[in-house]
């Protein structure tokens, strides 16, 4: 019915619950939305009848995103780093050394999105002047787009700190949907060239231009620190780092060992130091750190891979999306035939058996920590 609900930390106000004085919640509860009635004009108690429909979701380490059905944004929780995407941090001194921010625990929409001034001037058909384009104090000038208020999304996604956003794509299709991106710019994150925080979401000038004219960008990934665009025809973009070693990629490059060999990419997924595509031929690779496994080459492999690496146990699978975690990584696979039974046949199905023993340790601990409980307030009584 297009209600959010959250549950977890909300030390910054990222669960979107109105009251920000509440550090933490265990069960879910419901989402406060700017402008969204439940009910209908009167307010009742109908929640089907929702003005304001949330259909996407997206979280980062301290801050929350949703989308409504028109594809408008909405955020809450931590500004550091502008991602909140109003314009400020909201920075203030709590003591020496220790920072504040203007936290908001409601979700509020976002409707200012900004271009480069070098950007705005190429799409007029202007020349930006030499050392143009920048303040004095060589931060990049960016002016709001026209359109902001009017700007519908279709993929939001959230990394550790930054936010990767792609336009809906129009009904008449002259329009080429265009990639935002704003939070922390750290090792290059939010393809604009620069290790730069932004306050509002901002155009990604290099995903636009004729070579994107029929290949448009149509959804996007954020891992920890870096972010993955995918086009219409599969093609997979990168900027930022998620390896510990080598250097972060500054602009968003192609992934030329998927696309020189004509792979369509379906999904996309990116974690903490992970990577993952599939294609639209049942063709899975990751590459990044792995440590826990969770690239998915298997038990006796290797944990770690600079490059695209082939996952073996996933051959012939149609890969529809993909969740990486911190460590671990999730896979919807298509059963929809007798092809795609087939293929699942290979991939080993986790039994009840295979977890026996693990959910008897977590049993044996729950029972430890409830011994234990008896005795340390036996042993405050003696003190008192």
């Amino acid at each position: 019915n297009g209600i959010a609900y959250a549950s977890g930390g909300n030390v910054c106000g990222q669960l979107g619950i109105n009251n920000g004085g509440v550090k933490q919640i265990e069960k879910f509860r419901k989402c406060a939305v700017m402008g969204q009635v439940v009910g209908g004009d009167t307010g009742g108690e109908d929640e089907d009848d929702v003005n304001v429909k949330i259909v996407q979701v997206s979280c980062g380490e301290e801050v929350s995103a949703l989308l409504c059905s028109s594809g408008h944004l909405y955020t809450t929780g931590s500004s550091e780093h502008g991602l909140l995407g109003n314009g400020e941090t909201g920075e203030y001194i709590i003591t020496a050394g220790r920072l504040g921010y203007a936290n908001c625990a409601k979700f509020t929409r976002r409707s200012i999105f900004v271009q480069s001034e070098a950007d705005a001037t190429a799409a007029a058909g202007g020349t930006t002047a030499v050392g143009g384009g920048v303040d004095s104090s060589g931060k990049v000038k960016c002016v709001p787009l026209e359109d902001g208020g009017q700007i519908s999304l279709a993929s939001i996604s959230c990394g550790k700190n930054h936010f990767v956003a792609v336009e809906a794509a129009t009904t008449s299709g002259t329009d080429v949907p265009r990639v935002f991106t704003w939070g922390s710019g750290d090792y290059g994150c939010l393809g604009h060239g620069i290790q730069a925080d932004e306050y509002y979401p901002r155009l990604v000038g290099a995903l636009r231009g004729p070579m994107f004219a029929s290949n448009h960008p149509v959804d996007a990934v954020a891992g920890s620190n870096c972010s993955l665009v995918r086009t219409k025809h599969g093609h997979v973009y990168y900027v930022g780092k998620h390896r510990q070693v080598g250097e972060a990629t500054m602009r968003f490059t192609l992934i030329d060992a998927l696309a020189n060999n004509s792979h369509n990419v379906v999904a996309i997924g990116a974690g903490s130091a992970t990577v993952f595509c599939s294609t639209k031929a049942g063709v899975t690779v990751s590459w990044g750190m792995g440590s826990h496994g969770e690239l998915g080459y298997g038990t006796g492999e290797n944990k770690s891979s600079a490059k695209p690496k082939f996952v073996s146990v996933l051959d012939s699978c149609l890969v529809t999306a993909v969740a990486c975690g911190m460590g671990h990584t999730l896979f919807l696979i298509s059963n929809e035939d007798a092809e795609d039974a087939k293929a699942l046949k290979k991939v080993p199905k986790v039994e009840k058996d295979d977890i026996a023993q693990f959910v008897e340790q977590i049993k044996g601990k729950k029972s430890d920590a409830g011994a234990d409980e008896p005795a340390k307030k036996k042993q405050k009584s003696k003190k008192k």
